[in-house]
């Protein structure tokens, strides 16, 4: 039986070394797969415009990058309507999405795990007419931690995400957002709203302890105001994967929710990228896509 793999490489994703890595990649992958075709990403949305293009007669999508570069990929697959496997070779900044599904995120080990791999199910969100993989972050902890520069890190370790996350935070002026169910609709007040399909976020494995990639829920947190002292506490807890045991915090799952704000400029992150408009709804596609992970 032929199978047909297109494998996307975003080259900017990551150390920017997508280029450099075709050859092993492809040696790799064709162990596994009758025809491989390669091609590259140059700007925003080429993702899913690739995979569109090359839909007929497709069975399996690799990617190389990072949450964003997956999310392109997986708004191509759902959007032709076609049964399209999902492989990942994370070569970007977060990787939650590999890192949930045990996927190794350092080159070389990826590089190993793609000679023996199997089949599992992940479920895949849709906000409005899109879809994302992973995240929908409203305020900015995550991000702030996360872009802790490489000199910082060397330097001062830990705490360097600590101050980082704590500074940005009690910068952050609470907002206020109505969430929407089918049953019950309610007003709160935040300073940071985080929806996740998986455990990790921004990297931190252990944002969502009670998450899995297929466990057909969205899940969320609500963090309250703050000031620097109560948000050092939490990036503390949310670094050492105690966020879940933090009192004061809102946690929901839900199957579908609709987030709306009448504060036009917040930001909305998806996936790592800031886009999106108030109101999102937001709805959980249980096991809509298979994807390949490191046979255990």
């Amino acid at each position: 039986m032929m199978t047909n793999c297109l494998l996307i490489i975003n080259p900017s994703s990551g150390k920017g070394n997508g280029r450099a890595l075709e050859k092993r990649i492809v040696d790799t992958l064709s162990h596994s797969f009758n025809e491989i075709s390669v091609v590259y990403t140059n700007r925003r949305g080429d993702g899913e415009r690739l995979v569109l293009e090359a839909s007929t007669n497709l069975d399996v999508v690799f990617c190389v990058g990072g949450d964003g570069t997956v999310k392109e990929v997986v708004n191509g697959i759902m959007k032709t309507n076609q049964v399209i496997k999902l492989g990942i070779l994370p070569n970007g900044t977060v990787n939650d999405a590999a890192r949930s599904l045990g996927i190794p995120v350092k080159t070389e080990e990826a590089l190993l795990a793609l000679r023996d791999l199997e089949l599992t199910s992940m479920d895949i969100g849709q906000v409005n007419h899109n879809y994302f993989i992973s995240l929908i972050a409203i305020g900015g902890i995550p991000e702030a931690i996360h872009n802790v520069s490489v000199e910082a890190k060397s330097k001062y370790g830990i705490l360097a995400y600590f101050f980082n996350g704590a500074f940005y935070a009690s910068r952050q002026k609470p907002f206020h957002l109505r969430l929407k169910t089918a049953m019950e609709e309610d007003s709160v007040e935040t300073s940071l709203f985080v929806l996740s399909l998986h455990p990790t976020v921004a990297s931190m494995p252990k944002f969502f302890q009670r998450a899995r990639y297929n466990d057909g829920l969205l899940h969320t947190l609500l963090f309250p105001s703050f000031q620097f002292f109560g948000a050092a506490f939490y990036v503390w807890r949310i670094l050492r994967g105690r966020i879940n045991q933090t009192k004061r915090l809102t946690y929901g799952s839900y199957q579908q929710l609709i987030i709306d704000c009448n504060n036009a400029n917040l930001t909305i992150n998806i996936d790592g990228d800031k886009e999106g408009a108030f109101p999102l709804d937001v709805t959980i596609l249980p096991s809509a896509i298979s994807v390949y992970i490191p046979k255990k």
